[in-house]
C-alpha cells in the first residue's frame, strides 16, 4: 500500500521549515491567492530541487478521494502532494509499494541511514534516536515479520502494531518511573488508529507510577494514533 508515503509526510509535517520547502506556502483556493487551479511543489531529485505542477484534479472512488486523503473533508494539500510526487514518479502504480527513506530523501535533499535491528543496530539506539531527533532530522520506522505472506503484507499482530506498516517516529523522551529511568520513543500510525496495546501503551497500567507533569509533556492520549 502507500503507508510508507503517508508516514514520510507525516514525519515531515514535524519540521515546519522542510514542510514549508516541500510545500510552498500562500497556495489555497481562495480568492486571495489568486487561485489558478495549479499547485506548486518541490521535491529533491538527482542533486537539485525541481519543481513539480499539478493541476487541483484528484482521482476519487465512490465519491471519496482513491488514496491519501485526509480526517478533515476541507484538506487537500495531502492528496495534492501525492499527485506531484506520483507525477515524478510516473504514476499512482509506481507508489503503489516503496520506501519511506527514499521519499524522505526527496523531501530534505539529506542522507539516509537504514538500520535492521535484528542485524546490526546502531550502539545506544535511544541515544542515537534523540540526538537525530535534535538536530531536526525525520524519523520513521517498520515493523518486518518472518513469514508475512505477500497476499497479507499489512497482518495485524497481537501486540496491535502492523507487520510491514510504516511508522513516524514522533518523540524520543525518557521518563522516571520508581526512580528507574525508562528510554520510551513515540510512534505515529498514519492510518491514524490501530495502536500498540503493550507496555506503555496508551491505557497501560504503567502509566499510573509516572507523575501528571510527566504524562502532560508526554501528550498521552487515547486512541489518537500516537503511542509510546
Amino acid at each position: 500500500g502507500d503507508c510508507w508515503f503517508l508516514a514520510a509526510i507525516s514525519s515531515l509535517t514535524l519540521n515546519e521549515r522542510l514542510l514549508g520547502r516541500v510545500v510552498p506556502m500562500q497556495q489555497g483556493f481562495g480568492t486571495r491567492h489568486a487561485y489558478a487551479g495549479i499547485f506548486h511543489f518541490k521535491f529533491w531529485r538527482y542533486g537539485e530541487w525541481v519543481d513539480v505542477v499539478v493541476d487541483d484534479r484528484l482521482p476519487t472512488l465512490k465519491g471519496k478521494l482513491a488514496f491519501v486523503r485526509s480526517c478533515e473533508s476541507n484538506e487537500f494539500w495531502g492528496a495534492l502532494l501525492e499527485k506531484a510526487y506520483a507525477k515524478v514518479c510516473g504514476s499512482y502504480e509506481a507508489l503503489r509499494s516503496g520506501r519511506f527513506t527514499e521519499a524522505l530523501v526527496d523531501f530534505t535533499g539529506g542522507v539516509k541511514e537504514h538500520y535492521l535491528l535484528g542485524e546490526a543496530p546502531p550502539p545506544d539506539l535511544w541515544l542515537f534516536l534523540k540526538r537525530a531527533e535534535n538536530a531536526g532530522s525525520l524519523l520513521s520506522c517498520s515493523g518486518v515479520g518472518e513469514r508475512v505472506p505477500r497476499t497479507r503484507p499489512e497482518q495485524k499482530t497481537r501486540d496491535g502494531l502492523v507487520l510491514g506498516h510504516a511508522y513516524s517516529i514522533t518523540g524520543v523522551e525518557r521518563v522516571k518511573v520508581d526512580g528507574e529511568v525508562v528510554e520510551l520513543v513515540r510512534l505515529r500510525n498514519p492510518w491514524g488508529k490501530v495502536e500498540w496495546n503493550g507496555a506503555w501503551s496508551d491505557s497501560s497500567p504503567v502509566w499510573k507510577c509516572v507523575d501528571c507533569d510527566a504524562k502532560r509533556k508526554l501528550q498521552v492520549k487515547l486512541e489518537d494514533g500516537e503511542f509510546w
